[in-house]
């Protein structure tokens, strides 16, 4: 398999990760947009039914124009929540420090819906050449009311992730060989080596990354680069399947910035680029 090696720019040394790793997968978003968009005509229409023409204090545009508004800030912050939700999973956190997390994500998911919502309102207000009020005088008790809202929906929100985990659970298998065993919430799962992309120490627990969602296993990084036969350690917190290595870039600072087999990108620190490099070789 061939390499690809250019000097690049400097990624750092921290072992950063960028690329489409943590973004949310693309049906659990539209299942989300769509019960989202649902619940947008419902109001809409209970808006223009419940208040007929001629007792109607506002224009027709103005439901519209409140609901659509709510609709888009979700929209734009729900990718958000997944990744606090994946980065920050309660196997990896103790359940009070995932409690408290998940209060502050609440509010700061209310305080960012409401702000991007009264800004869309504001604009279209003022192309329709009128002025919108979110507070009526009440700032606080206007939040409160829009808090108790997006509470639900948050809470909402992270049920359908805990769902969508489930679903796509890896299903047990039976023990072959080359296969490792790995037991995640009680389930036992036999891995063989080249369906893991790379391995991460998250905590307590080693986050395995395969090509369909990862798994978090209890135990060490240490303990797994004895049982992953062939990985190479990249990263104090990070071993990488050679095999899943496409390319690399040469940054400045000495690191390397590998493109994996999915597309992914992850960092290997300047400290162990030669016994990557020498293993890549030899392979």
């Amino acid at each position: 398999m061939g390499r690809a090696v250019t000097s690049g720019g400097n990624s750092g040394t921290n072992g950063g990760q960028s690329g489409t790793a943590g973004w949310i997968p693309w049906r659990l978003y539209l299942a989300v947009m769509a019960l989202l968009w649902m619940h947008t005509i419902v109001n809409i229409s209970s808006e223009l039914i419940e208040n007929p023409p001629g007792d109607r204090d506002f224009p027709v545009w103005a439901p519209f124009t409140w609901e659509i508004s709510s609709a888009i800030a979700i929209m734009i912050i729900l990718p958000v929540i997944w990744i606090g939700y994946r980065r920050y999973h309660w196997r990896r956190l103790s359940l009070m420090k995932f409690a408290v997390f998940h209060a502050v994500g609440l509010v700061m998911f209310s305080l960012n819906h409401v702000a991007i919502m009264v800004g869309v309102r504001k604009v279209v207000y003022a192309a329709m050449g009128s002025a919108y009020d979110f507070s009526h005088g009440n700032l606080l008790l206007q939040l409160i009311y829009e808090g108790r809202k997006d509470g639900l929906a948050y809470l909402l929100f992270l049920a359908f992730f805990w769902a969508y985990d489930r679903v796509t659970e890896l299903k047990p298998q039976a023990e072959g060989d080359g296969r490792i065993e790995v037991t995640t919430d009680g389930r036992t799962f036999y891995l063989a080596p080249e369906e893991i992309i790379y391995a991460e120490a998250a905590g307590n627990y080693v986050e395995l990354h395969l090509a369909a969602k990862p798994l978090l296993i209890r135990g060490t990084l240490s303990e797994f680069e004895k049982r992953l036969t062939g990985f190479a350690r990249i990263h104090r917190s990070r071993l990488l399947n050679p095999v899943h290595m496409k390319s690399y870039v040469a940054t400045s600072s000495g690191d390397l910035r590998i493109t994996l087999s999915d597309g992914r990108e992850i960092v290997a620190s300047r400290r162990y680029r030669d016994a990557l490099l020498n293993k890549e070789i030899s392979s």
